[in-house]
């Protein structure tokens, strides 16, 4: 059995400012103490009513775990998890695949399709078309790993002839973990 440590959110209204201060030592210390895992959750706006209900605030997961690699060797970043509707794909398959370039192959790209209606509006993405946003992304990212070129028209995203890089550590792709 391996355990992951979920990098604490600070919950509820009075939680808005997060001091990062902490966040390298406890990547190192969780890597110390034998954690397969270290991740951290997505929220860029969360409501104040579901922050004062027990919600939470978050700190970046790409900039947070890509910090946490540089100060670590083994363990494995998780984003637990990325909401895929909130970023256009190619932008989600390009943090991702930097992330795991940087820490060497030790990305795990966790992803679902969110559940926030105001966090959706916040960031001016239509709630009720998350489900083909996410699955439009699951189509997206694989392409986008190769490093080949290659084309893709979807209902919310076209491409054509885009060749991206760099490609991830991890091949033929990254963990990608749907739930």
């Amino acid at each position: 059995m391996r355990f992951i440590f979920h990098y604490p959110e600070t919950g509820g209204a009075a939680g808005d400012v997060l001091d990062p201060g902490p966040l390298g030592e406890v990547a190192r210390a969780a890597e110390q103490a034998g954690f397969a895992g270290f991740s951290l959750s997505e929220h860029p706006a969360p409501g104040a009513r579901w922050l004062g209900a027990g919600g939470h605030q978050t700190l970046d997961p790409f900039v947070s775990l890509g910090y946490a690699a540089a100060l670590t060797e083994r363990i494995r970043l998780i984003t637990y998890l990325s909401v895929a509707p909130y970023r256009n794909p190619m932008l989600l398959a390009k943090a991702a695949a930097t992330l795991d370039k940087l820490s060497g192959g030790r990305a795990v790209l966790g992803i679902g399709t969110g559940y926030l209606k105001g966090e959706f509006h916040a960031v001016g993405v239509d709630f009720e078309e998350r489900n083909i946003l996410f699955d439009e992304a699951l189509e997206v990212l694989p392409l986008h790993w190769t490093g080949e070129p290659f084309s893709y028209t979807g209902k919310h995203f076209s491409a054509r002839e885009v060749q991206a890089r760099p490609t991830p550590v991890q091949q033929p792709i990254p963990h990608l973990d749907r739930r």
